[in-house]
């Protein structure tokens, strides 16, 4: 069967792959403890259920507009705004299924096969297949585990090219954690607009940082870099309402109206239960928010030093967001195993312990594990992973 050039070009999540293959043990019976699920453990918090309750209650189940209902939008300039000192219009936001969505509009949206994008690595995997998707080329530029995989501009600017087209950035970074600190966010804005290149920031993570760091948007900077920059971000990791799917990318109208022009046709509007669910979330009480991120402060306490006391683990300090990034070259050196990949294959089948392998995110040392989830099962999964790892 001839399928088309655009999907050979990519290939599954491996995030959705690994959710898959757990699932599949879990289904025969197997205590498989899962860390590779990139999405908050607590409930959706009662306010926001009670909110889409209430809009069934009230047979709010029709379409809307394709761009969101006005009170969301309306919801969603005003939480940024209080957030991060913004001053975006409804007509410069457009709600999406989800923070993905909003990525893939975007990339669809301004990018010509043959455009180069620039991707810091490690990168979050739909970065790399939405820009080949399309047609065009990633440039890929690494970061230093050593300096925590935070990203310097000095490192784009050498990458930068005439056919640069687009920067991804990603900042807390799924998955290392890392958080671009804001003088290199200075920087790199003002690369972008030396060379009239677009920037696409995804702060879905923005509000889980650690230690003294704040939330940060790269929109909070000098108005003159708007006219090139679009934010993406979701409510689906900061207020645990990832089946919900709602996102939004912020931005200039002129480009919001180019990715509505594609929603009409491939989704229509996100779920109108869904978009009342999530203006009580931006509107609502925020406490939850602050409990979610003590917990994830004290998990990620746990798993950065238990994995460091594991022989031959190497596990940088996460600035952000719910992972770690444990480096185990060293028992794909001294083991027939080969790579991460197949490190992952045999740490589910054989210890069932889910991790998701680095090379889906661009790199081939390391394990993505999510610490989104309980301490006990944070506690049994790192033991096993130590039993298994001290076996070969």
């Amino acid at each position: 069967m001839k399928l088309s050039a655009r999907v050979s070009r990519i290939s599954i999540s491996s995030t959705a792959s690994v959710l898959a293959a757990a699932a599949r043990l879990k289904s025969e019976g197997y205590d498989v403890v899962d860390f590779g699920p990139g999405e908050p453990d607590f409930p959706t918090p009662e306010n926001i259920k009670q909110a889409a309750i209430d809009a069934i209650h009230s047979n709010f189940t029709k379409y809307t507009a394709t761009d969101g209902i006005g009170e969301l939008k309306r919801a969603i300039v005003d939480w940024h705004a209080r957030q991060f000192n913004t001053a975006y219009r409804p007509e410069e936001v457009l709600v999406t299924v989800g923070g993905k969505h909003g990525i893939f509009n975007l990339v669809s949206a301004l990018i010509e096969p043959g455009d180069e994008v620039i991707v810091p690595v490690p990168y979050w995997v739909t970065f790399k297949d939405v820009v080949h998707y399309v047609g065009a080329q990633c440039v890929f530029v690494q970061t230093l585990e050593e300096e925590n995989f935070r990203l310097r501009a000095a490192e784009i600017e050498k990458v930068l090219t005439s056919k640069t087209r687009l920067i991804i950035l990603n900042s807390p970074n799924n998955p290392s954690g890392a958080v671009i600190a804001e003088t290199e966010m200075n920087k790199i804005a003002d690369l972008a607009r030396e060379h009239e290149v677009f920037l696409l920031t995804d702060e879905c993570y923005s509000h889980f940082v650690y230690g003294d760091r704040t939330p940060f948007s790269m929109a909070s900077l000098a108005q003159e870099y708007s006219s090139r920059l679009m934010v993406v971000g979701s409510v689906s990791k900061t207020y645990a309402m990832t089946g919900w799917r709602v996102g939004y990318c912020l931005g200039p109208a002129e480009v919001i109206q180019s990715m509505l022009k594609i929603q009409s046709h491939c989704t229509s509007n996100v779920s109108s239960i869904s978009q009342k669910a999530a203006v009580e979330a931006l509107t609502g009480p925020q406490h939850s928010v602050a409990e979610m991120l003590k917990a994830y402060s004290g998990r990620r306490e746990y798993v950065v030093r238990a994995l460091n006391a594991i022989p031959g683990i190497h596990c940088n300090w996460p600035d952000g967001a719910f992972y770690v990034y444990p480096n185990v070259s060293v028992f794909l050196e001294k083991s027939a195993i080969g790579t991460p990949s197949d490190l992952s294959l045999r740490l589910l089948q054989e210890a069932h312990v889910a991790v998701v392998p680095g090379e889906a995110f661009g790199t081939q040392k390391h394990l993505r594990i999510s610490y989104a989830t309980s301490l006990e099962q944070l506690e049994k999964g790192i033991q096993r992973l130590g039993d298994f790892l001290a076996s070969l």
